[in-house]
């Protein structure tokens, strides 16, 4: 029997200065390069990422509050959620502190993300319908 994977996702939330699309271009298209081998040599299963455009926001925020009646409910400003499928949660913090991880976080992340806010949701993911 197999051990249901742990889904940990890290919310980020790019600086003021550097454009949305900047941001997201960068993380695909250079950090995911430099962070992937990395992951990989730890034994993260699956990584994914999800882009949330500006232009998603406003309208969900006024379909809360109207149509579908949740004014209390919210709709982050984060720009990407980078999702890691994990066997074990030491997998991740081992890739962590590995120092190609560590100098790619002080080298490029601290210079593009917004550090100050972000969001982590870990836990199992179930699909219910769907390819997998």
């Amino acid at each position: 029997m197999s051990t249901q994977l742990i889904k940990f996702n890290v919310c980020l939330y790019k600086k003021d200065d550097i454009s949305h699309d900047d941001f997201v271009k960068w993380i695909k298209e250079d950090w995911t390069k430099k962070a992937l081998p990395v992951l990989k040599e730890y034994g993260i299963v699956k990584f994914t990422l999800t882009t949330t455009p500006p232009c998603f926001r406003e309208p969900f925020r006024q379909a809360l509050v109207g149509p579908m009646g949740r004014p209390q409910w919210t709709v982050p400003d984060y720009d990407i959620v980078i999702s890691y499928w994990l066997k074990s949660v030491e997998d991740l913090e081992k890739a962590t502190k590995d120092p190609r991880w560590i100098e790619l976080e002080e080298k490029e992340v601290l210079e593009k993300t917004n550090m100050a806010l972000g969001h982590f949701v870990i836990g199992h993911e179930s699909v219910v319908f769907g390819v997998e």
